[in-house]
């Protein structure tokens, strides 16, 4: 999976393990996934890097409906 730019692997167990925490049903499919939480302010855009191993997480189903929520991957993050 391309997170933040880079090809990170997902094992199955982690990907189940997502959409567990996310109390989302099997249905859903995890699609996109970023460390960076962007958050409008009303005065700008704050960039927050969240905690290691923690993405905000886009899950689809088989008709199009997106949920989002902050999961745990257990995945490294590059330090920049």
């Amino acid at each position: 999976m391309l997170i933040d730019g880079q090809f990170v692997a997902v094992s199955e167990t982690a990907y189940d393990n997502a959409r567990k925490q996310a109390e989302l049903p099997t249905d859903f499919h995890l699609v996109e996934a970023t460390a960076l939480l962007h958050h409008d302010t009303g005065n700008g855009i704050a960039q927050i890097h969240l905690p290691e191993g923690l993405v905000v997480a886009a899950f689809e189903d088989s008709q199009g409906h997106r949920r989002y929520g902050v999961v745990s991957l257990l995945m490294p993050r590059n330090k920049t």
